[in-house]
C-alpha cells in the first residue's frame, strides 16, 4: 500500500505543476518570438503564418473538449508526463521542419500535449491536497502562465541571436525532459493518491445536453469565443508586429513585449484586489463584478487605438492596458464559469476553452491576411470593440445564481 506523502513532498509537486505551466507557455511562445525569421525562411506570408498558428489552436481546442475526461480515464502520474514529453518533443521537431505543411504538423501535434496541462494540474492538486489548500495550489500553478509569457523573450532571444531561431526549439523543449525525469522521481509510490478514475462514456452524452441547455453557457460563449481570442492575439501577433510595423529590432521588440505579457500578470491580479475592495464596501457581488467588467472593457477599447497611434511608445502603453484589460476580464468570466454548473465544472470549462480556441484558429489566418495588406488597424479596431459585444452577455451570467425561493407557509390549519 502507498504511503501517504509529507507536505514537502506533495508541495514539491505542485512546484513542479508551476513550472509545467511555465513550459506550457514558454514553448508555445518561441513561434510568436521567431515569426520573422520563421516567414523569411520559409517564404510564407503573415497570412500563411496564421495558418501554422492555427493548426495549434485547433489541436488544443479538441483536446481540451475531451482532455478531463481522458485524465479521469487515465490517471495523471502517467498521462502528464506523457502530454508534456509529446509537446516538448513536437517543439523539438520544430526545430527539423523543412516545409510549412511540416511546421503545421509540428504545431498540431504540440497542441494535442499543451491541452492537458490544466486538466491534469487541477486533478493533481485536488487529489494530493486537502480543499483549504487547493486554492494556493491553483494560484501557483497557474501563475506560470505569466512567468512562462515573460521569460520567453529573454530565452528566446538570447538563444536566437547566438544559435539561431532553430535552437531556440530544441533548447526550449529539451527542458521537458528534465520536468520528466523530476516528476517520476517525485511521484513514485503515489499509485494509489494519483489514482485512476474511470469516467462512464455513456453519461458524457447527457452532460453535454445538460450544459448546452443552459442558456448561461451560449453567454459565456461570447466571452470564450471574443475575449479569449483577445489575449491569444497579444500572446501570437504583438511580439511580430512591434518589430514588422513599429521599427523595433529583434531583441528590442521582443523585450518591450514583455511590457505586455506583464500587463496580463497585473490585470489578473488588479481586478481581484478590486472586486474585494468593492464588496468589502458592501457593494453586492453581481454589481461588484459589472462595474469591473466595464472598466475592463474601457481598457481593452485601447486597442482601437494602438494600431492608429502615432508613436510606438503610445501604442505600445495602449497595448499594456488593452491586457491589463483582458486579463481582468477573463478573471470574473471563470468565476462565472465556476457558477455555471458546479457538477461539471470541468467539462463545462473545456468546451467553451474549445470553442474559444476554434474560433481563434479560425479567424488566425484572416490576422496575417490584414497584416500583409498592411492594415493591422482593422484588427486593432476590432480587438478593441467586439469586448463589448461579450459584455453584453456576462452582465446576465457573471450575475451569481439565484437561490431557490423558500415554499410558501401552508394557510392550512
Amino acid at each position: 500500500m502507498s504511503a501517504e506523502p509529507s507536505r514537502v513532498r506533495v508541495w514539491s509537486i505542485c512546484v513542479l505543476l508551476f513550472l509545467a505551466t511555465v513550459l506550457n507557455y514558454l514553448d508555445r511562445q518561441v513561434l510568436s518570438l521567431t515569426a520573422e525569421h520563421v516567414i523569411a525562411e520559409f517564404g510564407i506570408t503573415k497570412e500563411g503564418l496564421g495558418e501554422v498558428i492555427a493548426a495549434f489552436r485547433y489541436s488544443y481546442a479538441a483536446l481540451q473538449i475531451g482532455g478531463g475526461w481522458l485524465v479521469d480515464l487515465l490517471g495523471v502520474r502517467v498521462l502528464f508526463p506523457a502530454a508534456l514529453g509529446l509537446w516538448s518533443g513536437a517543439g523539438i521537431l520544430t526545430a527539423f521542419a523543412a516545409s510549412v505543411a511540416g511546421l503545421k504538423a509540428c504545431r498540431f501535434l504540440l497542441g494535442i500535449g499543451e491541452a492537458f496541462n490544466w486538466p491534469c494540474a487541477l486533478k493533481a492538486t485536488q487529489q494530493l491536497l486537502e480543499p483549504k489548500d487547493r486554492a494556493l495550489a491553483v494560484g501557483l500553478f497557474n501563475s506560470g502562465t505569466a512567468a512562462g509569457s515573460m521569460l520567453a523573450p529573454l530565452i528566446v532571444t538570447a538563444i536566437t541571436l547566438t544559435y539561431g531561431w532553430r535552437a531556440s526549439f530544441v533548447v526550449t523543449g529539451a527542458l521537458g525532459a528534465v520536468w520528466i525525469a523530476a516528476w517520476v522521481w517525485l511521484t513514485r509510490g503515489l499509485g494509489r493518491q494519483l489514482t485512476r478514475q474511470p469516467a462512464a462514456f455513456r453519461q458524457l452524452p447527457a452532460s453535454l445536453a445538460a450544459i448546452a441547455a443552459n442558456p448561461r453557457f451560449w453567454l459565456l460563449c461570447l466571452s470564450a469565443v471574443i475575449v479569449n481570442s483577445v489575449s491569444y492575439f497579444l500572446a501570437d501577433w504583438i511580439p511580430l508586429y512591434l518589430k514588422t510595423e513599429r521599427g523595433f529590432g529583434f531583441a528590442s521588440g521582443n523585450a518591450v513585449s514583455i511590457l505586455v505579457f506583464a500587463g496580463l500578470d497585473a490585470g489578473n491580479l488588479s481586478v481581484g484586489f478590486l472586486l474585494r475592495r468593492l464588496i468589502g464596501r458592501g457593494v453586492p457581488v453581481a454589481r461588484a463584478r459589472r462595474v469591473s467588467l466595464v472598466i475592463c472593457c474601457f481598457l481593452m477599447t485601447c486597442a482601437a487605438g494602438a494600431g492608429a497611434a502615432p508613436s510606438a511608445a503610445l501604442s505600445v502603453l495602449l497595448l499594456v492596458a488593452t491586457a491589463l484589460g483582458v486579463a481582468g476580464f477573463l478573471v470574473i468570466y471563470l468565476t462565472a464559469v465556476q457558477d455555471l454548473d458546479p457538477e461539471r465544472v470541468g467539462l463545462s470549462a473545456g468546451l467553451l476553452g474549445g470553442l474559444g480556441n476554434l474560433a481563434y484558429g479560425l479567424v488566425s489566418p484572416s490576422i496575417g491576411r490584414l497584416a500583409d495588406l498592411r492594415q493591422s488597424q482593422t484588427a486593432f479596431l476590432l480587438v478593441g470593440l467586439l469586448p463589448w459585444l461579450a459584455l453584453a452577455g456576462m452582465w446576465i451570467a457573471a450575475a451569481p445564481r439565484a437561490q431557490a425561493p423558500a415554499a410558501a407557509p401552508s394557510n392550512k390549519e
